[in-house]
């Protein structure tokens, strides 16, 4: 389906060149003389880029892609393989880890996910906006020691490495923002 400039949204799914894309921005100017341009920015889903294409003419008409998101628990790994249990057939889909790419390394057992779906086939998974993980490595915290801001280096059970507070122990139970990898708080 087209859609003309005035009817783009933030969060649309977009095929761009081929790809499936999700619209993170966009914005249009019109000069005195001259066609309209409008600027987009988005990322690829398969490949978590994120680009900008400008459009210049009166008649833009941009794809919408045809994205299923399908609810799906996260089950376990097999070596390079993920694999992944869709909520309402209980059917078990297996993704690979070039598919998945940095997001395996917010992957606990139990996760609640969506699967994405491009022409029937799974492409992508999109993690929750936060993940509850436990610390598995973190040195003791040195009273006086804030020359790294009153951050420490913490390893958490996926092997994912952070900055989490000086109060932060071994087999504490911390929320994580998967879209910053940064930490939240304790759980």
């Amino acid at each position: 389906m087209s859609l003309a400039y005035n009817e783009l949204k933030k969060g649309m799914a977009l095929d761009i060149d081929g790809k499936p894309c999700i619209l993170l921005e966009y914005s249009r100017s019109k000069k005195d003389r001259g066609a309209p341009v409008v600027r987009l920015k988005y990322k690829e889903i398969r490949t978590e880029k994120v680009l900008v294409k400008s459009y210049s003419g009166y008649d833009i008409k941009i794809e919408t892609a045809d994205i299923q998101r399908v609810s799906a628990i996260y089950l376990y790994s097999d070596r390079n393989n993920y694999i992944f249990m869709n909520n309402s057939s209980y059917e078990q889909i297996n993704l690979s880890n070039e598919i998945l790419g940095d997001r395996i390394n917010y992957l606990v057992d139990k996760l609640q996910i969506d699967l994405l779906y491009y022409e029937n086939n799974p492409i992508s998974i999109e993690l929750p906006n936060f993940v509850d993980m436990k610390v598995i490595l973190t040195d003791n915290a040195v009273k006086g020691d804030t020359t790294q801001g009153a951050t420490k280096k913490a390893t958490l059970q996926t092997g994912i490495i952070i900055n989490v507070p000086l109060f932060i122990n071994n087999d504490d139970l911390i929320k994580m923002d998967t879209r910053t990898s940064e930490y939240i708080g304790r759980v």
